[in-house]
C-alpha cells in the first residue's frame, strides 16, 4: 500500500544576509547545496577557505548549508557570490529552522585564522544555540551585530506516514534580541 501524499505550508525561519555594525551595512555569505555529493561540498568549503571565511556547515535533507559569520562589504560579498554562482542560489537568506530528519551535527571551520575579517558574535551564538553548542569564546575580533530574520511559509509535500524525509520543519523561535543584537535572558 502506497502512502498518500498531501501538501501543506510549513512555517520557516530564515536568517538574512545583511547585518549592521557601527551604522554600516555588512553581509554574511551563505551557500545552499542541493546535492549530497561530497565533491560539491568540498568545492564550496575550499572557496570559503581560500577567502579566509570562517564558516559553519550542516547537512540538510537535500544537501548542505554553509554559512559564514564574517562581515563582508558589498564588493567582497558580490565577488564571493560569483565564485559560488554554479550553485544557482540567491544568497540573500538561508533557512535556519531545522526540518525533521536533519542531522543535529554542526561543523565549525575556522578559515579566518589571521582574522582578516571581523566576525559576528551574535551570528556565532545564534547558530551554536540552535545546535545546542556552547557559545563562542570571547575574542576582540568577534563583535555583536544586529541580525535580521525572515519568516515565510514554504510548501512541503507530506506523506501520511511518519517519515523523517518528508521534509516537515521544526520552527525554532529565537529569543528576543536587545538593540545591540544580544539575546535577552
Amino acid at each position: 500500500m502506497n502512502p498518500q501524499k498531501s501538501t501543506q505550508y510549513v512555517k520557516t525561519l530564515g536568517l538574512n544576509a545583511t547585518t549592521i555594525y557601527n551604522n554600516e551595512v555588512y553581509f554574511f555569505l551563505f551557500a545552499d547545496i542541493d546535492t549530497k555529493d561530497k565533491s560539491t561540498l568540498e568545492r564550496v568549503l575550499n572557496i570559503f577557505a581560500n577567502h579566509n571565511l570562517t564558516c559553519y556547515h550542516y547537512e540538510t535533507i537535500k544537501g548542505y548549508h554553509i554559512i559564514s559569520p564574517c562581515l563582508l562589504h558589498i564588493r567582497l560579498w558580490l565577488k564571493f557570490q560569483k565564485d559560488l554562482s554554479f550553485l544557482d542560489y540567491r544568497f540573500d537568506t538561508i533557512r535556519i529552522s531545522k526540518r525533521y530528519g536533519e542531522k543535529p551535527t554542526l561543523y565549525y571551520n575556522h578559515f579566518n585564522k589571521h582574522f582578516r575579517h571581523l566576525e559576528s558574535k551574535s551570528f556565532h551564538n545564534l547558530i551554536r544555540n540552535i545546535y545546542n553548542y556552547s557559545e563562542i569564546e570571547p575574542n576582540e575580533n568577534y563583535i555583536n551585530t544586529s541580525l535580521s530574520f525572515t519568516q515565510y511559509m514554504q510548501l512541503k509535500v507530506k506523506s501520511d506516514t511518519l517519515n523523517a524525509s518528508s521534509g516537515g520543519a521544526v520552527f525554532w523561535e529565537p529569543k528576543p534580541l536587545s538593540k545591540h543584537g544580544l539575546e535577552v535572558f
